[in-house]
C-alpha cells in the first residue's frame, strides 16, 4: 500500500489531460508559443538548473526570462542540493508560475553522474529531503517526472512514487522507459497502469504517444490521468488539438496541409528570431525545420541550403523558392502529380 498523501491543501491548478513535455534544446519559448496557439493546454519550460537559479546564473536567468508572461506554465528544475532546491522554488513561487516540476528522469550521463535527473533516484533518502525542501518552499502545484528505473533490474518506480506522494507532491509524470532504454525500445505502458493503481495522486503517462489514437489507447490501457507528448509533437504542434477532439467526440482531424505546415514553420522561425535574435534563433531552428517538412519531395536540397543560412530573410526566401517548385499532396512522398493546367497553385508564404 502506498504512503498516503499528507496534504489537505489542494492547489488551484491541476494538470490537464494533454500537455507538451519539456525537452532541452527543443521546447523553448518559440516552440511553446506555437504549441499553445494550436491548442496545447499546458507547456513546461526547458530543464533549468536549481543551482543556476539560486546563483542567478546568466543562462538560467535567460531561460526564466523567456518564461515571463507565459501562462499556464510549469517550470522544470533539476539538481540535488537541498538549499539550492529550496531557494530555486521560492524564486519560482515569487514569479507566479502555475507549477514546479522536479526532473528525475534525465538519462544524460553527465547529469546522472552528478546525482541529478535519474541519478537522484538511486539515492532515495536524499531524494526525500530534496522534495521535502521543495514542498516547504511553496504551496503551488508540485510534481516529479520519473523513469521506471536505471535498468530492468532496478525498477523502483513504486518507491519513487511513494516518496513523491508521501512528501506532498500533487502529481507524478511517468516516462515508461528505464534510463538504459534511453528513447529507444517500446514504452512499457503496463508500468504506468501499475503505478496508477498503486498511488492516489494523479499519474500522467509519457512514452510512445504519437497521435490521437495512441493517446486514447494509453488512457484506456493504463487508466492514467493524462498524457504528455514529446517527440510526437516534433514538427506536429497540431497533435494536441487532434487528441483533445478525438477524446471529446471521437472525431479525427484532417492532417495539416503543406501550406499550413509552411505558414506555421515560418511563424516558428520568426518567433525564434524574436526571442533569441539572429543568427542564434535561426541556427537553433535548423533541426526543427526538418521535422515540419519531413516526407515531402526534394527536402534534402532545401535542408542543405537552410543549414548554410542564418538570417530570417534568407531562410524565408529559400522556403518560398522550394514551395514554388512543389505542388504536393500531404500524403505523397516521392512522385508528385502536376496540378491541372487550368488551375494555378501557389504555395508562396508571406
Amino acid at each position: 500500500m502506498a504512503i498516503k498523501p499528507p496534504r489537505n491543501i489542494k492547489p488551484n491548478f491541476e494538470f490537464p489531460q494533454v500537455m507538451l513535455a519539456p525537452v532541452a534544446g527543443v521546447t523553448d519559448r518559440a516552440n511553446r508559443e506555437i504549441a499553445r496557439s494550436l491548442g496545447c493546454p499546458l507547456t513546461f519550460s526547458e530543464l533549468i538548473s536549481a543551482r543556476g537559479i539560486k546563483e542567478k546564473n546568466k543562462g538560467s536567468m535567460q531561460m526564466l526570462e523567456e518564461c515571463r508572461g507565459e501562462h499556464p506554465l510549469v517550470v522544470q528544475v533539476f539538481g540535488n542540493e537541498i538549499d539550492s532546491m529550496y531557494e530555486a522554488v521560492r524564486f519560482l513561487d515569487d514569479m507566479g508560475v502555475e507549477g514546479i516540476n522536479l526532473n528525475l528522469g534525465c538519462p544524460v550521463k553527465k547529469v546522472f553522474k552528478n546525482k541529478s535527473g535519474c541519478g537522484l533516484t538511486v539515492f532515495p533518502t536524499e531524494l526525500v529531503y530534496v522534495i521535502r525542501a521543495m514542498r516547504k518552499a511553496t504551496d503551488r502545484h508540485l510534481s516529479v517526472k520519473i523513469r521506471a528505473g536505471v535498468n530492468h533490474r532496478s525498477l523502483h518506480y513504486r518507491l519513487i512514487g511513494d516518496i513523491a506522494q508521501g512528501e506532498g507532491c500533487d502529481a507524478i509524470i511517468f516516462h515508461a522507459r528505464t534510463r538504459m532504454m534511453g528513447f529507444g525500445g517500446e514504452a512499457q505502458w503496463h508500468w504506468i497502469r501499475d503505478l496508477k493503481e498503486y498511488l492516489d495522486i494523479p499519474v500522467i503517462g509519457n512514452g510512445d504517444v504519437v497521435d490521437a489514437v495512441s493517446a486514447k489507447r494509453m488512457l484506456d490501457q493504463t487508466g492514467c490521468d493524462g498524457v504528455m507528448i514529446a517527440r510526437g509533437s516534433y514538427g506536429n504542434p497540431w497533435i494536441f488539438q487532434e487528441i483533445l477532439d478525438y477524446l471529446n467526440d471521437g472525431r479525427l482531424l484532417s492532417p495539416p496541409s503543406l501550406q499550413d505546415r509552411l505558414e506555421t514553420l515560418l511563424r516558428h522561425l520568426r518567433l525564434a528570431a524574436e526571442w533569441k535574435g539572429e543568427p542564434r534563433g535561426i541556427r537553433e531552428m535548423r533541426k526543427q525545420f526538418g521535422w515540419y517538412i519531413k516526407g515531402y519531395r526534394n527536402v534534402r536540397p532545401l535542408r542543405e541550403a537552410v543549414n548554410r543560412l542564418d538570417s530570417l530573410k534568407e531562410v524565408t526566401a529559400a522556403i518560398n523558392q522550394w514551395a514554388e517548385n512543389l505542388s504536393a499532396d500531404p500524403y505523397e512522398t516521392y512522385e508528385i502529380a502536376a496540378p491541372p493546367s487550368n488551375r494555378a497553385v501557389s504555395l508562396r508564404i508571406g
